[in-house]
């Protein structure tokens, strides 16, 4: 699947900026994951992909993050 042109609720953008949030995040994916379980885990402290979000500009809309962080980029495994 590829990554939607536009997100389904607010309708912005977000394929164009796709390919920067994932350059941004695999500079650094190996020293944060969500999903490790890491049981010292500040949720005050800023993340990579908090980060990210800024700088492509999607820092304030649940709905365009949901569609960054739940996209599996399946094209690549074809």
């Amino acid at each position: 699947m590829i990554i939607p042109v536009r997100c389904f609720t607010c309708n912005r953008v977000l394929a164009s900026k796709y390919k920067t949030y994932k350059q941004i995040v695999s500079k650094n994916s190996e020293e944060e994951n969500i999903i490790s379980g890491n049981p010292e885990f500040d949720p005050t402290k800023t993340t990579i992909y908090q980060i990210a979000f800024k700088k492509i500009g999607i820092g304030d809309r649940y709905c365009c993050k949901r569609h960054m962080l739940a996209h599996i980029d399946l094209v690549q495994k074809i």
